[in-house]
């Protein structure tokens, strides 16, 4: 019943209950009151009828170059022939090798299986292959769509679904809870991998171009001339993502991308279940467990910044030299992980929420095979085999690697162009004190070849 006829009747049923009416005069409200329902009805039943006539018929129900996706779709032709006889194509089309392809299936599969009474609905793993395949290589949907013979809008609907299911199923696999025997254990790596004692992590920034939200203005404009959302994260020794955080605009030039992360709330509040500081015999002080950062984050004694000015003394350059060689595990990170999942190269064509799941799923894609090969010989991986990120020889020599061929210009740190913030309370005559005892510690044990590369970096 509608508002016009709900207000007549209230009145009539008002008239009823205030008047003394007679038999008769109730009769003609009654008669009144069916009139006006029935006459409502009948102009909703023309309406429908106007509208049914109206309507655009369909050319067909479904497209017909789509008639033979069994038969032509590559998920049934091409995908079954590389996973049986070529599994380095098999890798190279969907970033995943068969074994790897099956155990995330198994994980995702109750949440993108499907169910349709009127036709076969679309199975998980050819769901699943759709959306690695645009992760894998950045093509558009309507490329992927004359690819597996599935129309455009289902392919949307299915990236939308499955990248959002990849992310709530991989995030407590990829990403371990934050304790002291974790920032022990990352230590460690650094320590033996990178020369850099008592480092827990380097941290840095992203742009992952997008193209411009609708009703957003210039809110995502970056100083690169270009939208984008940034991919803010920290990296372990073996280029493994510790934390991410995904949904600051590229306008944002304040130094608010670390502080409105949740890692620096975590930071700021002292909630990282850093350990204490630990006694070094070598220069008779104690020293606090630290990140890694660039010139723009801001001052903090669990925080290593390099010296701001062009360095003079030898000592400073020491340290500058140690502290940019520990920090090159999360360029190579966002490098291996561009690298690998090609639609973090072009511009994302999609909602903002859509566009934070596909960062965010190619994060934990990432993470899960780095964890997958991690108990493998380095020669028999093929997600990161050896020689394709950057590394150092014995001799101190720098070589690059080869995930740097597949990018024309390496991006520069974002944090380039943003002014430091500084954090709340913060000592920074104490976090000038931590930096000089690192700066004595690698003066006091050096490595071999450290002092031949000062001329030539600095």
């Amino acid at each position: 019943m509608g508002p016009r006829s709900f207000i007549r009747n209230l009145m009539l049923l008002s008239l009823q209950r205030s008047c003394a009416v007679t038999d008769e005069s109730l009769g003609a409200i009654k008669i009144l009151t069916a009139y006006n329902f029935l006459k409502q009805n009948q102009l909703k039943l023309s309406a429908l009828v106007r509208y049914a006539k109206n309507r655009k018929k369909r050319r067909w129900w479904v497209r017909p170059i789509f008639l033979d996706r069994k038969m032509a779709g590559v998920w049934f032709t091409l995908i079954p022939v590389m996973r049986e006889f070529d599994l380095d194509a098999h890798f190279n089309y969907l970033r995943m090798t068969p074994d790897s392809f099956d155990w995330l299936l198994q994980r995702v599969e109750f949440a993108i299986t499907k169910q349709s009474f009127r036709r076969e609905a679309i199975s998980a793993g050819e769901r699943l292959a759709v959306t690695l395949r645009y992760l894998a290589s950045g093509d558009s949907q309507a490329s992927l769509s004359y690819a597996f013979r599935i129309s455009d809008v289902t392919v949307s609907r299915i990236v939308v679904e499955t990248t959002a299911a990849i992310w709530f199923a991989l995030k407590d696999t990829v990403f371990e809870p934050l304790n002291e025997d974790f920032w022990r254990r990352k230590s460690s790596e650094f320590e033996s991998m990178w020369n850099f004692p008592m480092c827990v992590g380097a941290m840095d920034g992203k742009h992952c171009f997008v193209q411009k939200f609708p009703m957003m203005g210039s809110e995502c404009y970056n100083y690169k001339f270009g939208n984008s959302l940034i991919l803010f994260a920290i990296s372990d020794a073996k280029y493994k993502f510790i934390m991410v955080d995904v949904g600051s605009r590229g306008r944002e030039s304040d130094g608010g991308v670390f502080h409105r992360s949740d890692f620096g709330k975590l930071f700021v509040n002292r909630q990282l279940c850093l350990p204490p500081a630990v006694f070094n015999s070598e220069i008779k002080c104690e020293l606090p467990y630290v990140f890694l950062g660039d010139a723009a984050f801001p001052a903090d004694q669990h925080l290593l910044r390099p010296f701001d000015q062009a360095p003079v003394e030898v000592e400073e350059m020491v340290f500058n030299y140690r502290l940019s060689r520990a920090r090159r595990v999360i360029e190579n990170a966002f490098g291996i992980l561009a690298a690998r999942f090609r639609i973090l190269r072009s511009n994302i064509i999609a909602s903002e929420t859509l566009a934070q799941n596909i960062i965010l799923a190619c994060v934990a894609l990432h993470n899960l095979h780095l964890l997958r090969e991690d108990s493998i010989p380095p020669r028999q991986r093929i997600y990161l085999p050896p020689g394709y990120a950057d590394i150092y020889k014995s001799n101190g020599k720098f070589k690059k690697g080869r995930w740097r061929n597949e990018h024309k210009e390496t991006a520069r740190s974002i944090f380039n162009k943003l002014v430091t913030q500084e954090i709340p309370n913060a000592d920074v005559g104490k976090a000038e004190e931590v930096r000089e005892k690192f700066m004595e510690l690698f003066v006091t044990e050096p490595l071999p070849w450290q002092c031949e590369e000062l001329p030539t970096r600095f």
